[in-house]
């Protein structure tokens, strides 16, 4: 069974957005996910995309996501902090083929969710919002 309906499918693929599913975990990793310019460094180099993890719930057109996970580890270019951000090792880390994800905790307003409205693009700007509002 699929996580995503045809439609999202359809935009990720639009999107140029490579991904992959893990449907016994209903984890959806996106490959290629862009980062905000200039702002966040791995192994103390500058990186302009990511590896991101959500986890799809079963009914997720009715409640949306909560939390993602990102490859690899991030810290902000500018040594600010990145609260509720697990490390690697962290609590709650999730592996993806051979690598760990390391947790954001972020937490939205469940009215923000539009059931049966809102969709793969919701959960997309979501992702943006908390990778450039780092500190929440």
């Amino acid at each position: 069974m699929s996580l995503l309906f045809d439609e999202d499918y359809k935009y990720l693929n639009e999107s140029n957005l490579r991904y992959s599913e893990d449907e016994s975990g209903r984890m959806l990793v996106i490959h290629n996910y862009p980062l905000p310019e200039g702002m966040y460094m791995a192994g103390g180099e500058p990186i302009s995309e990511a590896e991101v993890l959500v986890i799809i719930p079963s009914n997720y057109n009715m409640t949306g996501t909560d939390m993602l996970w990102t490859y690899p580890s991030l810290s902000r270019a500018d040594n600010g902090p990145l609260p509720n951000v697990c490390a690697v090792g962290g609590g709650d880390n999730r592996r993806f083929q051979g690598k760990e994800f390391c947790r954001w905790s972020r937490h939205y307003d469940a009215k923000s969710w539009r059931a049966k409205v809102d969709n793969i693009r919701k959960i997309l700007d979501r992702i943006e919002w908390a990778l450039q509002n780092p500190s929440p």
